[in-house]
């Protein structure tokens, strides 16, 4: 996947947690599927989420509140896989 212009500006933000994406990924604390596109989407500490394309390349990264993650399940946007600690 090419990454655009903009991309490559937010990669560089300190606020965004692109940094932590392949870390949160092994050791998430909430894991969803995104029913429309089919990508995993794995939550770390503090509503660290990042999303992973269907063939396990990084896409995105962002936070979440966990009011956030509620509305995207009771929707039907993202359905729960997991849930640790």
């Amino acid at each position: 996947m090419k990454q655009t212009s903009h991309g490559k500006q937010r990669i560089q933000d300190p606020d965004r947690p692109s940094a932590y994406a392949r870390q949160d990924r092994l050791q998430p604390k909430e894991m969803y599927i995104d029913n429309e596109t089919g990508y995993l989407i794995y939550v770390g500490p503090n509503g660290r989420t990042h999303i992973f394309t269907t063939d396990d390349k990084y896409h995105t990264s962002f936070i979440t509140t966990r009011r956030n993650r509620i509305l995207r399940t009771s929707t039907g946007k993202w359905t729960r896989q997991f849930k640790g600690d």
